[in-house]
């Protein structure tokens, strides 16, 4: 069973309980990420995630990775765009475990004191991390998708920062964000798995106060509309292959069936080997090794894309037919077979995944952050059993709109010769 409450601080507590289960996971996520940094402070949500590990009041660094270390258990955090996430996955056979578990994550929610030797040693560790990310080709790929749809927002913006962003955050800065957006900002927690919601309870309403919950499509953390800019764009880099999107946005008012509806969409046309991607470009063609889709949505915007990667001397070929098979999405309608061989396929997913407390816990919080009905796993698959034909085709119409599609080509130069057949523009 799936509860929602919201406690006298207003922290927003979801829990799913499951008895049968070993494990506990615990998440706590806060409003804040990249999107809500204005200059002079790009990166420090990114940062700060990473100084929250390196002590607090009572316990060190070093304190804080042997409490975990000792349960088996895992902890970890993360940052996007428009979210901050730290959480932990348990055994909890010792009952022990769960209480201390949670003190640990409340803690470094609000008592983090930021040492100045570790601040410094961390800045070189974020640093690393910004080169490692323009040297990988599926990370780098990705903001540079970002900064050419939507080009000069805030939602473009790389959640790591530059390393000129990052050498010039301040420590005190710092001190004042986790305040802002940590200790006194929004915060949801979502526990799945044998917990105990007694002591969640207990335990999170003896944090500070914090600033009630914005729930979407109520009311929105960020008002101003989301432009996307149409077009086709050729982006130079250093790797030795050609990353190739054929990107659509969309509509940021998803509905629940819209998003049942995409998500079986994706599985039909590249989010398996039996998609229509994988077998036409890579089986029948042989034109690439990774080839597929995907789709990633956030507050009042999102995309779906369609990739492949191939060598430069297959680039114009590549890019030729994914751009044939997106527009053949439309003239080759979706038979009831694919559709149902997707569902299926989904279905089969989430049915595997119902004992994995971490991937019910981000299921929750994707659902809560896109204002739907939080889900148990049978409801979920009942739900999605009542998608049909026509709602899917329906979805796919609105979607696979040419006046606003994108290409974008990410690797290697290419010749003026090949630019231009990629362009379909013609040779003088």
């Amino acid at each position: 069973m799936i509860k929602k409450q919201v406690l006298k601080n207003n922290v927003v507590l979801i829990t799913q309980d499951d008895d049968s289960s070993k494990v506990a996971t615990i998440g706590f996520y806060f409003s804040v990420g990249s999107r809500y940094e204005k200059e002079g402070e790009y990166g420090i949500s990114h940062f700060t995630e990473h100084m929250l590990f390196k002590g607090t009041k009572t316990k060190s660094n070093k304190d804080i990775s042997r409490i975990f270390d000792r349960m088996g258990g895992v902890t970890n955090a993360f940052t996007e765009r428009e979210n901050v996430s730290v959480y932990c996955s348990i055994p909890v056979e010792k009952k022990e475990n769960f209480q201390i578990a949670l003190d640990t994550i409340c803690d470094l929610s609000e008592n983090c004191i930021f040492p100045e030797e570790d601040f410094e040693k961390e800045r070189g560790v974020v640093e690393n991390e910004i080169f490692a990310v323009e040297d990988d080709p599926d990370d780098s790929s990705m903001d540079e998708i970002a900064r050419r749809i939507w080009p000069d927002q805030d939602i473009s913006r790389t959640i790591t920062g530059t390393i000129d962003d990052v050498e010039n955050i301040t420590r005190e800065q710092m001190v004042s964000w986790y305040e802002d957006y940590i200790v006194h900002g929004e915060l949801v927690v979502i526990a799945a798995g044998k917990i105990d919601e007694g002591i969640l309870v207990e335990r999170l309403s003896k944090l500070s106060d914090k600033k009630e919950s914005i729930e979407f499509y109520k009311n929105e953390h960020f008002p101003e509309k989301v432009m996307w800019q149409k077009g086709n764009f050729l982006v130079k880099a250093s790797f030795n292959q050609e990353q190739v999107f054929v990107l659509f946005p969309l509509d940021w008012t998803l509905t629940y069936k819209d998003y049942l509806s995409l998500m079986v969409f994706d599985t039909i046309t590249g989010d398996s080997m039996s998609s229509r991607l994988f077998l036409e470009l890579r089986e029948r063609l042989g034109l690439c090794y990774s080839v597929g889709s995907f789709f990633t949505t956030y507050e009042n915007a999102g995309l779906w894309a369609a990739y492949l990667v191939c060598e430069k001397k297959n680039v114009v070929r590549a890019s030729k037919a994914l751009l044939a098979e997106t527009c053949n999405l439309l003239e080759k309608e979706i038979s009831q077979e694919e559709i149902d061989l997707a569902l299926e396929r989904i279905i089969g997913l989430e049915t595997m995944n119902d004992v994995n407390s971490v991937f019910l816990m981000r299921r929750l919080w994707n659902f809560y952050s896109l204002g739907f009905d939080l889900m148990t796993t049978g409801e979920f698959i009942n739900s999605i059993r009542m998608i049909g034909k026509n709602d899917i085709i329906s979805f796919v119409r609105r979607l696979v709109d040419s006046s606003r599609r994108n290409l974008v080509v990410y690797g290697q130069k290419l010749s003026v010769f090949d630019r231009k057949k990629i362009m379909g523009e013609k040779n003088e």
